[in-house]
């Protein structure tokens, strides 16, 4: 072996014993190393014999805790005894230590003596924070709920200023099962400093059922109101009051708090904005336009003013279309009180939001693509951002579907494509422009798009684009003729431009001409959607319920079973009945997309009916 091959090796074997050592820098020779092999295996006895050696020759704690530990499980109390008694005499303030001995007088018979070296350590404990934390925990880690209780509450009385230890008293009242104490102490936290009120919130969301634990509930509002009452000043109780409304889903009270809290704190409608947006988020439309009437009334000088028009247009229309049957008329008059507004506002960015909802409504629910088209272009021709111009575009092209100049739309549709390639409005834009050459017959083509498109970071997107690539890939190719699926695609495009007579005319010659396609179960989906789209919600339940129990294996099985829960509760007001579809979802499509919405929607009506 040459000079350098002996250097290489020697650097090599230095490496590997760096890296073998420890975590916490013990020392590792053959006694240390044979003493962690027994004790891993529980021969405690074996092991005993190195961890002495490896303590004497290095009196490290780590050591000591070992060499102890296999003294106690061989139930050498006597000798584990001396041992710690020595070790504490020479470090006193080591608390492990202290309660190493406390054990060994448990282990013996000798409760007496182990309570009064606990008592010991809550009496002598010097206003240090971190030394009341330290002693507080190891208590509570080993189960000694009542001796953390008094640790904490001794270094709140010692301490006198700053933090109390709130958290961790309320996660003991917890486990002590006294939960008026644990809600005073989460709120005693606010007292302290309200720069904490997202972390009590947190905290007590995770403890607090809102739905199931009735008295719970009834406890947190009374010390929220006992709080408020105390201390009238602080702003932070009237926050903790609109949370409580928000998690209680009682909107109308949210909406009063943050009324008055706006006014106390001259927020300019900040705050009730944000629990309008909660409120219509939740379905709760008439206490959403209450608050967006409020701020719109501070008037037009307020910076919320223009997103609150716009915002309270939007629940309106949003909650006219959610009811069970609406008509042309309502509609119309909605776009009136959108005109209306822009009358009010101008044409200008910040009323763009107005202009384009109401092209939507023009386009998709009026048929009035000329005035649609119109509107959109006049926004195009605004000083607003990329993405906003991608929107638009995109907008502008589905309104070309609607028209039936769908190459139109697909021009639009590859511009956005291809300048937010890796963006989700970008992947938006090639679905769309995927659905156009299916429409067209160009299937292959289509499919090759869709593909792409099942790895697109939107959910959405990517389950609408394989839901599709899935029935041409199913439905091509089994004979020679693409003629069933062509049927279906000018059916979807009938049903896009809402030409619902149109497309049900279609989707019937389609069964009739091909009774035993593979298509039979998304033609019923398909005439049960555009059933939806004409309010006729008792033929759209026995298409989708057909679909459910005949073709649930298919793909369309969660997608149908989702839309009678959805038409069961907002449509026909049969909230039993969907709760039984909603758990139908949690059983039988364990992994579709719908599971989040369909337990939450599921837990909310079944906490109605107990």
């Amino acid at each position: 072996m040459t000079n350098w091959t002996k250097y290489i090796t020697l650097c090599i074997f230095g490496l590997m014993l760096a890296l073998i050592q420890p975590v916490y820098g013990q020392p590792r020779d053959n006694d240390t190393k044979l003493a962690g092999h027994y004790f891993g295996k529980g021969q405690f006895e074996k092991a005993e014999i190195y961890y002495q050696k490896s303590f004497k020759k290095y009196d490290s704690q780590l050591y000591f805790d070992r060499y102890f530990l296999c003294l106690f499980y061989q139930e050498k109390f006597v000798e584990a005894e001396k041992l710690v008694k020595k070790r504490i005499k020479r470090d006193p303030y080591t608390i492990t230590n202290q309660f190493k001995l406390a054990d060994v007088y448990k282990e013996t018979n000798r409760e007496n003596e182990a309570d009064k070296i606990y008592d010991n350590l809550i009496q002598e404990l010097p206003p240090i924070q971190t030394r009341v934390e330290n002693l507080g925990k190891t208590f509570q880690s080993k189960g000694m709920y009542d001796y953390a209780l008094q640790t904490f509450l001794k270094g709140r009385k010692i301490l006198k200023k700053g933090y109390g230890f709130q958290l961790e008293l309320a996660s003991l009242y917890s486990l002590l099962n006294r939960p008026s104490d644990m809600i005073e102490e989460y709120l005693n936290l606010l007292d302290y400093s309200p720069v904490y009120v997202r972390t009590v919130q947190t905290y007590l969301s995770r403890v607090v059922d809102f739905e199931t634990d009735k008295e719970l509930v009834e406890m947190l509002r009374e010390e929220i109101l006992l709080k408020v009452q105390k201390n009238p000043d602080q702003e932070v109780y009237n926050e903790m009051f609109i949370w409580y409304y928000l998690q209680k889903k009682e909107f109308n009270g949210a909406v009063i708090q943050a009324k008055a809290l706006d006014k106390k704190k001259d927020e300019s409608g900040r705050r009730v904005l944000e629990i309008g947006n909660v409120c219509q988020a939740n379905g709760a439309y008439r206490e959403a336009m209450k608050a967006y009437q409020y701020v719109i009334d501070l008037g037009s000088k307020y910076p919320n003013y223009h997103i609150a028009v716009q915002s309270k247009l939007a629940a309106e229309f949003e909650e006219l279309t959610q009811r069970k049957s609406f008509t042309q008329d309502e509609i119309k008059t909605v776009a009136e009180d959108f005109e209306a507004a822009l009358q009010d506002m101008g044409k200008t960015s910040r009323s763009l939001g107005v202009m384009e909802q109401l092209a939507r409504i023009y386009a998709f629910h009026l048929n009035d693509t000329k005035k649609a088209m119109a509107l959109v272009n006049e926004c195009l021709e605004l000083p607003v951002g990329r993405q906003e111009i991608a929107r638009l575009k995109i907008l502008k092209g589905d309104i070309h579907v609607v028209s039936n100049d769908i190459w139109d739309a697909s021009l639009l549709y590859m511009q956005v494509e291809k300048a937010f390639s890796e963006d989700v409005i970008g992947h938006e834009a090639k679905f769309k422009n995927a659905k156009v050459f299916y429409y067209d017959g160009e299937f292959e083509y289509a499919k090759a798009q869709l593909d792409v498109l099942k790895a697109s970071t939107s959910k959405l997107i990517a389950n609408d684009a394989m839901q599709l690539s899935l029935l041409l890939q199913d439905n091509l190719g089994i004979d020679t003729t693409t003629a069933p699926v062509q049927l279906y695609a000018n059916a979807d495009l009938l049903l896009t431009q809402n030409k619902f007579d149109e497309a049900i005319a279609i989707l019937d010659s389609l069964e009739r001409g091909y009774p035993f396609h593979s298509m039979v179960d998304e033609v019923l989906f398909k005439k049960a959607e555009i059933y939806e789209g004409q309010q006729n919600w008792s033929k759209a339940v026995e298409l989708y319920t057909v679909v459910v129990e005949s073709y649930s294996h298919d793909i369309l099985g969660d997608d149908a079973t989702m839309r009678l829960a959805r038409i069961y509760e907002t449509r026909l007001d049969n909230r039993e009945k969907a709760a039984e579809y909603y758990k139908k979802i949690l059983f039988d499509f364990s992994g579709s997309l719908y599971t989040a919405e369909a337990r939450e929607k599921y837990r909310n009506i079944v906490a109605e009916f107990n």
